[in-house]
């Protein structure tokens, strides 16, 4: 049995694309694929410490239930003012039930 309640923070999938603006300069378009709820889970500074790891290799962990779009480490994440790229995609347990992502941030 899931427990629904541990999804409690919004995030939203975008997908870039390539284009051009009026005057022809090069702009990214961002359309939204899917908004959904996730479990947050983000690497604690004293474990990136312990491990003499550097803080640019922080990941944030979102899971997240299977959804029926696709999603590739093509799309994006916002949340919460910031923006995510895909770096591992996890569907758990090989049972279409949850989908864990691991994220580093690249804008804030």
């Amino acid at each position: 049995m899931m427990n629904a309640g541990k999804y409690n923070r919004k995030i939203q999938f975008y997908s870039v694309t390539k284009s051009k603006d009026a005057a022809g300069f090069p702009v990214d378009v961002e359309t939204l694929v899917l908004t959904c709820y996730a479990e947050v889970k983000t690497t604690k500074g004293f474990t990136l410490i312990t491990n003499q790891t550097d803080f640019e290799k922080a990941y944030t962990r979102f899971v997240i239930r299977y959804p029926q779009t696709t999603i590739t480490y093509d799309h994006i994440i916002k949340f919460n003012g910031k923006v995510y790229t895909i770096e591992y995609i996890n569907d758990m347990d090989m049972a279409h039930t949850e989908l864990e992502l691991e994220c580093k941030e690249v804008k804030h």
